[in-house]
């Protein structure tokens, strides 16, 4: 692949990271990591090489120093690019973020101009993969599954309704599908989005409403008793069903049940593969030697 990224210019933690890159015939869609120390964020997915450039917005990305990964967004083990170092600082930080530009002006002026020609194929891009209300951009991948309340869309793809998530969690402004620890990051204002709109009564009602069956699996599948992070009890149902379509957070038997593909140990939880061994986590490859019951409920 010809894929190459460039390294982003330093930014502040709630602003906007300026990506570009280079490309060659035959680069497929792919989604943009921020690679830290301790840490790996999926930032944008559903990008489309040919144009060149997409500028992500940060939300509370922790500051420190990070590397940007291109990585297939069916398979986030395919690493296409690495871009170099770069800073990004304290959220409301403006001076490091202006002393930026002059950094990038330093090379020669034809620099800009190779990033301007892009601009005119970004439009057509925009319309495809962004979101004109706000929030991060869909990936057009999962246009198959939106508004059929089947619950089988995945984390990044557009929903109208938490019906139609696989994680429970249709995630404002827009209606995107989310993980519900990472509902108010990349610019998401938190679940509960329906159809265009997120009215703050049918917002609270939801969690409100679905409180009763979660309390039971919480107490049981909530925690992770082995060690490492505690499971997401929204994602009880799919624990055990080896479809693939368990989120980031939840338990899950063996990698069978994880859409990212890594049930990481010691007690069996979907991870990111950039994150295996981040909270305690010992890395992908967890397969259960017993059934494990979820709650109560299922033994009825």
């Amino acid at each position: 692949m010809g894929l190459t990224l460039n390294t982003p210019a330093a930014s502040a933690a709630d602003g906007t990271l300026a990506v570009t890159w280079t490309t060659a015939a035959g680069d497929p869609t792919f989604a943009l990591e921020l690679v830290g120390a301790t840490e790996t964020f999926d930032v944008a997915t559903g990008v489309v090489p040919t144009t060149l450039s997409t500028n992500v917005g940060l939300g509370q990305i922790p500051p420190g120093t990070y590397t940007l990964q291109a990585v297939t967004g069916d398979n986030i083990d395919n690493v296409l690019s690495t871009s170099g170092s770069f800073a990004i600082a304290a959220a409301g930080a403006a001076p490091p973020a202006a002393a930026a530009p002059p950094a990038a002006a330093a090379p020669p002026a034809a620099a800009p101009p190779a990033a301007a020609p892009p601009a005119a194929a970004a439009p057509p891009a925009a319309v495809a993969t962004s979101n004109a209300n706000g929030g991060p951009p869909f990936d057009p991948s999962g246009t198959k599954n939106v508004g059929n309340g089947n619950g089988i869309q995945f984390i990044g793809g557009q929903c109208l309704a938490a019906a139609d998530c696989a994680s429970g969690c249709c995630a404002g402004p827009s209606g995107i599908c989310s993980g519900p620890g990472a509902a108010t990051q990349a610019g998401k204002t938190g679940c509960g989005f329906v159809n265009g709109a997120a009215p703050a009564a049918p917002a609270a009602a939801a969690p409100a409403a679905a409180a009763p069956a979660a309390a039971a699996p919480a107490a049981v599948a909530g925690t992770a008793s082995a060690g490492g992070p505690p499971f997401d009890p929204s994602g009880a149902k799919n624990v055990g069903n080896g479809k693939g379509i368990q989120f980031i957070g939840a338990q899950c038997l063996s990698a069978a049940d994880c859409a990212s593909g890594c049930c990481a140990g010691p007690s069996g939880i979907c991870s990111g593969v950039g994150a295996q061994t981040q909270a305690g986590k010992t890395g992908c490859g967890f397969v259960s030697k017993r059934f494990i019951t979820r709650s109560r409920s299922f033994l009825l």
